[in-house]
């Protein structure tokens, strides 16, 4: 019935600053940057008088799996209500990224300002094999996740 996994899609509050993260600091490249708005946007978001700015964002050695989709509310704005406040509440709680040396991600992500909830952590994954894994934020408080297999 379903496909692969077509994106992964993040709301954010800012676009500008969040282009700053996840371009700039994270080192994503921009895919392509678009508006939509009109009726059709209205009914596929239950909004009205929808302006979406999405941008698409990918790892220049995920040549595979999906694209990163930053959705702005231009109009309406959001009410700044978060979600998924914390990763024991229901819902999309992070996304993942693997990363070849993730002590060295960590280091160099801290030193750009980003937060993390701790230092790189050691898991004995049954089925995987032993991986690093370490939870960090955007700036809206949207949880990611560095995870390197070891």
């Amino acid at each position: 019935m379903l496909g692969a996994v077509a994106h992964i899609g993040i709301t954010v509050s800012n676009m500008d600053q969040a282009l700053r993260f996840y371009r700039d600091i994270l080192g994503l490249k921009v895919l392509g940057d678009l508006v939509i708005a009109g009726d059709e946007a209205d009914t596929l978001t239950r909004e009205q008088g929808v302006k979406l700015r999405v941008v698409y964002l990918r790892s220049e050695t995920a040549l595979k799996g999906p694209p990163l989709e930053l959705l702005h509310f231009v109009e309406p704005a959001g009410d700044g209500q978060r979600p998924y406040p914390r990763l024991t509440n229901p819902g999309i709680t992070e996304v993942a990224f693997w990363v070849q040396d993730i002590e060295q991600t960590y280091t160099e992500l801290r030193e750009r300002g980003v937060k993390f909830f701790s230092p790189p952590q050691l898991f004995d994954l049954e089925g995987y094999g032993k991986a690093k894994a370490v939870y960090f934020w955007d700036p809206d408080g949207t949880t990611l996740e560095l995870i390197q297999n070891i």
